[in-house]
């Protein structure tokens, strides 16, 4: 099956590549002298609804899916990443699914990060899966509560950036996931993740609709804040590299305007800058900026003193091969040959995937 979806993957890839002309030829030029608009950013929801149908997916060695491929003509071709934390959700029952019944051709309901990889088909995680969806109700929603309150038996709940109110009251069935235990509005706090069925949102700002049902999902379950609090930021990987090397005390003079002084982490920054792990210095850092798979080996094999790799070819065994940049082709090389960050999955590298503080620490042990 992991060889079915490699094919995938390919025929994406070349797919892509045969469209970028006709795309390019179609642009529309605009004059120079145009406005740029001024917009406030918008932050980011807490997950991404797409709908598809199931045509292959991938088991680890107990036969627990890890990888779901999709196919969607609104939302095209996806690669789900499926974890012990994705809930899986039967709509029509108000119950958990059982991911072992999954069938090829099954249409879905997918509420995933809003990360995902540069890659075709593009790579996230996935939340929640949501199937046996009545033609005549629509789908469970999957929502993170970022505020509560309970008025004389009413819970309101604030959610979507604070775009839309969830009522529910006496009249809400309850469901707690994975337990035959009926929560209570009382159980549903600030921070909770639930499943929401409702039908029509007035279109007032915000939205607002009544539950018909809410099934409450465990703390531990699907929380986006999490995965991103474990996302690799440029300041977390020079911190850890520093820390790895005895924390050094260099004398070099950085020009990052966006590195104070005072900041934990100035100190690992100025030595990464003299040692070059990061590439060439510019003006701004950026602390904050997650770093991407194939970011990270680059990174690693500087600090490792960016050794000739044995085993060159390693990397023709890569399907995603023409998606690593020719300056970090050595370094992935290298990071595969040792073990240090090797490949996802079968033929896959993923270099533009966000690495994971557990992915830096996993490598950094190999290097010991």
């Amino acid at each position: 099956m992991n060889k079915k979806l490699t094919a995938i993957i390919l025929v994406g890839a070349l797919a892509c590549a045969m469209t970028v002309p006709a795309m390019a030829s179609e642009r529309t030029a605009v004059p120079i002298s145009a406005p740029i608009a001024a917009e406030e950013p918008q932050p980011l929801p807490d997950s991404v609804l797409y709908y598809g149908t199931v045509k292959e997916w991938v088991e680890d060695e107990n036969g627990a899916i890890k990888q779901i491929y999709l196919e969607s003509e609104r939302y095209g071709a996806y690669l789900m990443n499926v974890s012990e934390d994705t809930v899986w959700i039967d709509s029509g029952r108000h119950t958990q699914s059982d991911p072992s019944s999954l069938q090829k051709g099954e249409g879905v309901y997918v509420f995933h990060s809003t990360v995902e990889t540069r890659s075709l088909p593009p790579q996230t995680a996935a939340f929640a899966v949501v199937r046996n969806i009545p033609m005549d109700a629509g789908s469970a929603m999957y929502h993170e509560v970022e505020n509560v309150s309970l008025q004389d038996g009413k819970l309101t709940i604030t959610t979507d950036n604070g775009g839309l109110f969830v009522f529910a009251d006496e009249q809400t069935q309850l469901f707690s996931y994975g337990t035959d235990t009926a929560p209570s509005l009382e159980d549903i706090q600030s921070g909770s993740y639930v499943m929401a069925w409702y039908g029509a949102v007035a279109t007032s700002y915000p939205g607002q609709t009544h539950a018909s049902a809410l099934m409450v999902l465990p703390k531990q379950q699907t929380a986006e804040k999490s995965e991103k609090e474990s996302l690799l930021t440029r300041a977390g990987l020079v911190s850890a590299l520093h820390e790895k090397a005895g924390k050094p005390v260099v004398n070099y003079a950085m020009r990052y305007a966006d590195v104070n002084a005072d900041c934990s982490y100035v100190e690992a920054v100025r030595w990464a800058a003299s040692e070059g792990l990061l590439g060439k210095e510019g003006e701004s850092f950026l602390p904050d900026n997650f770093v991407n798979r194939e970011e990270l080996a680059v990174a690693l094999w500087r600090y490792a003193g960016s050794p000739t790799p044995e085993d060159y070819a390693i990397l023709n065994k890569m399907a995603d091969v023409e998606e690593i940049s020719i300056s970090a082709r050595l370094a992935v090389a290298w990071a595969c040959e040792k073990g240090v960050l090797p490949a996802i999955d079968e033929g896959i590298f993923a270099p533009q995937q966000p690495a994971s503080e557990e992915i830096l620490d996993a490598a950094l042990q190999k290097l010991s």
